[in-house]
């Protein structure tokens, strides 16, 4: 999934609140936190709404976390039941052991140091408590990752729109990681307990299209926003496609020793 692409899912989950307490990473990360998990920090938020979905219908306390100005005026404007806090992944809000579960939906591959961000949700969990994780897996998929081949077109083709400012990637481009690689970043602060490989990537094709299509040759924004749940639906039917080592979707749960 894509920052753009939240903004399809915010739509979503604002027509029907409960859509996303049980598909795509989301439904999982639910479903994967354990009954005793109370407290739980959902770290990368955007506008708050798989925070809501995480909620649903529990008694947990969940609070989200996100460093985007803009994203939490929306958070406090659509979602007011839910607490969304500012902060950054490798200085979160909380004070040591405090959270029962960190869920972290697609935020590492974002961040320059996701071994800080893993540090530091270790800080803020009790002794036994667990992280949710949900990163693209390196798989031999994973060139087909529509943020990283849009913007290699675009380098080509000047007068071609960029992608949205929230879907930028560093000079590492948009990051893949093999499973191994989330298991020695995870150490030695946490034990892999659950691993979960899914979809085929058929929503980066979707994705790919409405990018050349309407930021590359019609030039319109309005049009690519506009279409962006095509993305989306794509992506929530993809997921559910257990793929093993040919899974676009990686996701994994791990407890804090």
């Amino acid at each position: 999934m894509t920052a753009a692409a939240d903004v399809a899912a915010d739509a979503a989950a604002r027509g029907r609140p409960r859509l996303l307490s049980y598909v795509g990473r989301w439904g999982r990360a639910r479903r994967w936190l354990p009954d005793d998990a109370q407290v739980v920090v959902d770290v990368g938020c955007a506008f708050g709404y798989g925070t809501a979905a995480l909620r649903g219908r529990s008694a947990r306390r969940v609070v989200g976390v996100e460093p985007d100005p803009d994203h939490l005026r929306e958070a406090a404007r659509r979602y007011p039941q839910i607490r969304v806090l500012e902060g950054d992944a490798t200085a979160l809000p909380f004070e040591d052991g405090s959270a029962d579960a960190v869920v972290m939906l697609d935020v590492l591959e974002h961040l320059p140091d996701p071994r800080a961000a893993l540090a530091e949700a270790r800080r803020v969990l009790r002794r036994d408590g667990v992280v949710v994780v949900s990163v693209p897996h390196r798989g031999p998929l994973a060139r087909i990752d529509a943020l990283n081949l849009y913007p290699s077109l675009q380098r080509r083709f000047r007068s071609w729109q960029p992608v949205e400012a929230a879907d930028e990637t560093g000079p590492e481009g948009h990051r893949h990681f093999a499973v191994s690689e989330l298991q020695g970043l995870l150490a030695p602060h946490f034990a892999l307990e659950r691993v979960a490989r899914t979809g085929l990537g058929l929503q980066e094709l979707v994705h790919l299209g409405l990018l050349v299509a309407f930021k590359g040759l019609v030039r319109s924004r309005r049009a690519y926003r506009a279409l962006l749940p095509l993305h989306f639906v794509t992506y929530l039917a993809d997921d559910l496609v257990p793929a093993g080592p040919l899974g676009y979707h990686l996701m994994v749960r791990a407890r804090a020793v």
